[in-house]
């Protein structure tokens, strides 16, 4: 399998804005829900249509989320994977939609309200925190890509440049 292009890694904007999109629908929808949850106790039945649709808007984004972070893990992950790059933040980003993405599940169909009340609470947090992990990676990211471009170049002129004072001839090989 041929190396990937250097900027391989990098995800086209169009599938950057969708993912930033759905990621943000996916954090407004959940805060608002858990604001009318726990912290609105005005009118219920007004409280209650909205939370009814945050929660239906939160889980129609997290079904289109859960398709792009399967396009990011086919691309972008396995490349950087490969160059070595942000990988432990990586890790952690990936390791916190995975517990949102199991958090999720179980709170549709997992028993019993002390689980629920849990898992409610971990999603929750995790998912208020997301936007200030995928900040964090993209930065680590970016300065990661300037670095190895920074050495790429460095060592490529390094490579390329004669030494002064020496001379070089072409010569071609006889066999």
């Amino acid at each position: 399998m041929p190396h990937p292009r250097s900027d391989s890694i990098r995800l086209q904007r169009f599938h950057r804005y969708v993912l930033y999109a759905i990621l943000a629908v996916l954090f407004f929808t959940g805060a608002a829900w858990a604001w009318f949850n726990h912290f609105l106790t005005a009118d219920e039945s007004a409280a209650a249509a909205a939370k009814s649709w945050a929660l239906k808007i939160h889980g129609a984004a997290a079904m289109a989320a859960l398709v792009l972070i399967g396009t990011v893990l086919a691309g972008h992950v396995r490349f950087a994977w490969r160059a070595g790059r942000n990988r432990i933040n990586g890790v952690v980003f990936l390791g916190a939609l995975g517990i949102l993405i199991l958090t999720g599940y179980e709170l549709y169909y997992a028993g019993g309200e002390t689980l629920r009340a849990w898992n409610s609470w971990v999603h929750l947090w995790i998912g208020l925190a997301l936007p200030m992990l995928l900040f964090v990676h993209i930065v680590v990211g970016r300065r990661s890509r300037r670095a190895s471009k920074t050495s790429k170049a460095a060592s490529f002129g390094a490579e390329s440049r004669p030494k002064k004072g020496l001379k070089f001839e072409l010569r071609e090989d006889t066999e």
